[in-house]
């Protein structure tokens, strides 16, 4: 049998000598390496090879800033982490994913003309507003919310008075000037209803 040709220039070299240990552990690798399939070792070398795609990502200075960045702030992410698992356990994060589907659902449920609606009484109250503003109704509502915690704090230890009691305080004029106020009211409320 011809062997192949080799341009020998001194005596051929051997490969060195492994430690004992070494060479068992190349053997037992070689001898792995022999008994894989094909498709196999296709399989390994293509994972290796995503492998090296993945490292050379890795080595791109975007990730590596991005990673530094990750690295900053982890204590952050950590104190997220606690907050989003507290929200977990006291069932505040179920609540909110069932707002949330609510929401959505009535997202998906507005037709152009439940919009229209919803706009026409925006507009209707804000329009009211303006008529209260103009009137100077906020000092009317403000003046009512005083005047009735004052009564409520002049009557609060009292035992309920009589009718003659009652009617006695008819005879001040400011209880009968807001008594006619309140009558003329009653009678022109209905006017207004139709």
């Amino acid at each position: 049998m011809a062997q192949p040709a080799r341009k020998m220039v001194g005596p051929e070299k051997l490969e060195p000598e492994l430690p004992d240990r070494s060479r068992k552990i190349l053997d037992l690798l070689s001898a792995g390496m022999d008994s894989l399939e094909p498709s196999v070792i296709q399989n390994l070398v293509g994972n290796l090879v995503r492998l090296g795609e993945i490292a050379d990502e890795f080595s791109r200075p975007e990730m590596q800033a991005l990673l530094r960045e990750v690295a900053g702030a982890g204590s952050s992410l950590r104190g997220l982490i606690a907050e989003i698992k507290e929200l977990q356990e006291t069932g505040t994060m179920d609540a909110l994913l069932e707002l949330g589907s609510t929401l959505q659902a009535m997202k998906d449920s507005l037709t152009p003309g439940v919009v229209a609606g919803v706009l026409r009484q925006l507009v209707n109250a804000l329009a009211m507003l303006d008529r209260i503003q103009a009137f100077r109704g906020d000092r009317l509502v403000e003046g009512m919310v005083a005047a009735l915690k004052e009564a409520v704090g002049e009557n609060k230890d009292k035992s309920p008075q009589g009718l003659l009691s009652i009617l006695r305080q008819l005879n001040n004029p400011e209880a009968r000037k807001g008594l006619s106020i309140f009558a003329s009211f009653l009678q022109k409320l209905p006017a207004h209803l139709n």
